[in-house]
């Protein structure tokens, strides 16, 4: 059989919530690692009485060292989780296999699912009846894998049911029609909705 091989992207297509979402993220770790700098400094120049460390010392010292940690690791998870708002997503068919990847901030990518042929079960349009009815069932799961609430203008949302590691799965792509036909074209059995071609 010829190998076939097939690849899009769906990206933003309106960044402009995920550069403000950045920025705050950004702003508000920094503040916090600079609380965080504030908080342990003042633990270390707390001044101890005569008396050494007396029980208030020691409260004043415990409420510091505790508030330097809240604030460093606040400080720490805002400014690595500001880069997850810019999320785009990879599918790839070569002949046989679906992977589907996400790519957060266009430094890292993270393979979601690798799917091989005898584990798809339907391709259909997001939306239709066949899909309604899919998502009704208890043991199927959803997973919306594109950062769009809207398709690009040559794209459209579709679904595909697999069998996955953790289970049955709806996975909803945002890519052309081409990419499904190409999925198609490669299986020896029709897993396309009754009603795709009906639109």
């Amino acid at each position: 059989m010829q190998e076939i091989f097939y690849e899009e992207s769906a990206g933003m297509r309106n960044k402009a919530p995920a550069k403000r979402m950045y920025t705050i993220f950004t702003i508000a770790g920094a503040i916090c690692l600079i609380f965080a700098i504030m908080s342990l400094l003042f633990a270390l120049t707390s001044p101890v009485g005569e008396d050494g460390f007396t029980r208030s010392v020691v409260i004043v010292l415990v409420i510091w060292f505790v508030l330097f940690g809240v604030m460093l690791f606040g400080g720490i998870f805002l400014l690595r989780r500001r880069h997850t708002f810019f999320l785009e997503f990879d599918y790839t068919f070569v002949s046989g296999e679906l992977r589907i990847s996400k790519v957060i901030h266009e430094r890292r990518r993270k393979l979601l699912y690798k799917i091989g042929d005898e584990k798809l079960i339907k391709i259909g349009r997001y939306g239709s009846e066949s899909y309604k009815k899919l998502k009704a069932s208890p043991d199927n799961r959803e997973d919306i894998l594109t950062p769009n609430n809207e398709a690009a203008e040559d794209k459209e949302f579709f679904y595909i049911q697999a069998m996955t590691a953790v289970g049955k799965r709806i996975l909803v792509l945002e890519c052309r029609l081409q990419m499904i036909y190409t999925i198609v074209r490669y299986m020896n059995r029709n897993i396309l909705e009754s009603e795709f071609n009906r639109k």
